[in-house]
């Protein structure tokens, strides 16, 4: 491979954009000892291309949870982006490298913010089970083409 065609995927920086975490009931009131709470757990990619940036995209992991027993015990919402840039690749392979490889390249940061956040509001720590994100983009490649016919 000449240094002219040469494959990129390099993260420039990553952070949390956006975090919130609410509390409605203290566990105290809510969880007896002997019952696990219901924890839904939403997870959505977005990716944006930089403005006057070649090969630079914005990849956002956004992850929802809710958890709740009788009642909410508590709402998380978490945007955790990276800014990547994909460069030297065919341009069919830029969308599963943006979709695949650059969310499984944040997951076990916002991961652990989410452990720490639930631990620090006062839950033991939740700790999500690994994502595969080839078969969520295979998904939603699915999901379109269905949508499309």
């Amino acid at each position: 491979m000449t240094e002219e065609n040469k494959q990129t995927l390099g993260i420039i920086a990553q952070y949390i954009k956006d975090l919130s975490f609410e509390s409605p009931n203290a566990i105290s009131q809510t969880a007896p000892a002997d019952k696990q709470p219901q924890i839904d757990v939403q997870l959505k990619i977005d990716v944006k291309e930089k403005e006057k940036e070649k090969d630079s995209y914005y990849v956002a992991l956004i992850i929802e949870i809710n958890a709740k027993m009788d009642k909410p015990l508590f709402i998380l919402e978490l945007n955790y982006t990276g800014e990547f840039v994909v460069s030297g690749f065919a341009k069919e392979m830029v969308e599963p490298i943006l979709y695949v490889e650059c969310p499984r390249l944040l997951f076990p940061f916002a991961r652990s913010i989410i452990a720490n956040i639930v631990s620090e509001g006062g839950f033991p720590p939740l700790y999500l089970a690994p994502v595969n994100f080839a078969d969520l983009y295979q998904q939603q490649q699915e999901s379109k083409k269905q949508t499309l016919q």
